[in-house]
């Protein structure tokens, strides 16, 4: 079966990510590999089985085996296991942690990533083609008090929010409840076909007349390399913003906002909003421009900021998230281009930056804009092979993700696959017969199972040159409200963030 259009190109072809996860419980690696080989398995999921060929006319195919044996399996696995706890672990024990109301700077996933890609994992579309490997890498890491699940796929197969179908139906598979997975719609037709397509969508896009074309493209492009060339060396680091310091934040934007517009102000409608998502996404960009840029830098800054296209889309994807499954990639950029002078040294220029980004989040994700910014990828991608540059010839390019509306602490549940020797142990003192009974209740379907929700993860760009890792974020918010962001940025930045957090530590204390 062939790769989807808006799945098959250049940039996505070049990207391979790990997501890994800490549980602070012992996981069974068989029954983890044994569920997701059985998700796999099943009609409409197997496709994510497949193995990445190229045909004649070099478009990416997935061939899928008529059955998937031990030979040729439908996920790769590999287990090791450490009989030390995970905080005895060299590596392992610097994970990063959450630092109560304070916020802190940690390694990045990069650090960690021989602990979330094992050698036989596929690193690159290379790996793909010249291995019979299936797309899906599961690797589990044990330690006598924790477990690291990690999960290696081609970007050209799934996003953030397919992960959030793919691991809520491994969950229900481990616990028992298939029957309640929901179909598989993007197994067969590509649902993405029609978008921008559509007669009854021929809106041009708000930011077509700044879109970089031609020569100018080419101007662009220059620039950019003189960028890879300047800021050679890129780091990954993680940052822990407690919910107290992201409300905080964003209480003194929207006070800064309410007191600059009263005047306009005669509706509650009209007062200014922001989210936390802005909040994180403006404090990022702001200390990234600042640490980079000089402060009479004429340049543009471009916050590319992606967006789930499946429910601002119902034309093309109309069953709501628990009804259908679309595991693929549907997502588009936002553009929000702001002078970089204004981002620099301006005593509202976090407020101002967060609520440009939230402007742009509200007129461009609406459902005749993403057909518009759809037609543009299209004859972009046909005649250049990149997706369009909204912008500028001096946009620097800074790429932020949010995963928070994915909800991967919550929906994640590995409950069942916790290892039944840890929890007898809980039940000292009782009978056998009263063991039995409560391990069943453990590991068995209904509310009485045990819940077993990851209480970390990050995101780490394996592949090597990878233009999409470079100066971008990820971030997801906890169920406490806490934030955290994994970036790849010059080590100015970092240096920056610490200075930021320093302050922040001073100012709170």
């Amino acid at each position: 079966m062939p790769v989807y259009y808006f799945d098959d190109t250049p940039l996505l072809r070049n990207s391979v990510q790990c997501w890994t996860l800490q549980f602070n419980d012992i996981l069974d690696p068989d029954m983890l590999r044994v569920s997701l080989s059985r998700l796999i398995e099943r009609e409409g999921w197997r496709k994510l089985g497949g193995r990445i060929r190229l045909n004649t006319e070099q478009k990416l195919e997935i061939h899928v085996p008529q059955t998937f044996t031990a030979e040729r399996s439908a996920v790769n696995f590999n287990h090791e296991e450490f009989h030390i706890s995970v905080d005895k672990h060299p590596l392992a024990s610097r994970l990063p942690a959450p630092t109560a109301d304070v916020p802190s700077l940690h390694d990045g996933p990069s650090v960690f990533r021989e602990l979330g890609v094992p050698p036989n994992a596929p690193v690159c579309l290379d790996d793909y083609l010249t291995s019979d490997l299936p797309q899906l890498t599961l690797n589990v890491v044990s330690f006598t008090d924790a477990t690291l699940v990690s999960l290696c796929w081609p970007h050209i197969a799934a996003d953030a929010m397919s992960l959030r179908d793919v691991t809520r139906a491994w969950s229900l598979v481990l616990a028992g409840r298939e029957s309640e997975i929901p179909p598989m719609l993007s197994s067969g037709d590509d649902p993405m076909a029609p978008v921008g397509k559509d007669p009854l969508f021929l809106e041009t896009h708000i930011l077509e007349e700044q879109q970089v074309k031609g020569w100018w493209l080419l101007l662009w492009g220059l620039r950019f390399v003189f960028d890879l060339l300047w800021w050679r060396k890129m780091e990954t680091r993680t940052v822990f913003l407690p919910e107290k310091v992201v409300n905080r934040l964003r209480s003194n934007i929207l006070a800064s906002l309410a007191g600059k517009t009263e005047r306009d102000i005669t509706t509650e409608d009209q007062a200014p909003f922001v989210s936390e998502g802005d909040v994180v996404t403006a404090w990022m960009s702001l200390i990234a421009t600042s640490a980079l840029l000089p402060s009479n830098s004429s340049r543009t800054v471009s916050i590319n900021n992606a967006f789930d296209l499946r429910p601002r889309l119902p034309s093309i994807f109309p069953a709501k998230e628990n009804q259908a499954s679309y595991v693929q990639n549907a997502v588009f950029p936002c553009w929000t281009n702001i002078p970089a002078r204004e981002l620099i040294g301006t005593t509202d220029a976090l407020g101002a930056a967060a609520l440009k980004i939230r402007h742009s989040i509200k007129t461009q994700t609406i459902e005749s804009q993403i057909h518009a910014l759809a037609r543009l990828t299209r004859v972009s991608l046909e005649q250049t092979h990149l997706p369009p540059m909204l912008g500028d010839t001096s946009s620097f390019l800074i790429t932020a993700t949010n995963w928070s509306k994915a909800r991967l602490f919550e929906v994640v549940d590995f409950g069942p696959a916790v290892q039944i020797a840890k929890r007898i142990s809980e039940y000292q003192g009782s009978t056998l017969a009263m063991k039995k009974k409560s391990i069943r209740g453990i590991t068995g379907s209904g509310g009485q199972a045990v819940k077993c929700h990851p209480v970390y993860y990050h995101v780490d760009n394996v592949s090597p040159n990878n233009m999409l890792a470079r100066n971008t974020f990820f971030f997801a918010g906890t169920p406490k409200g806490d934030y955290w962001v994994n970036g790849c940025f010059p080590i100015a930045v970092w240096k920056a963030i610490q200075g930021v957090l320093r302050d922040e530590l001073l100012a709170s204390g």
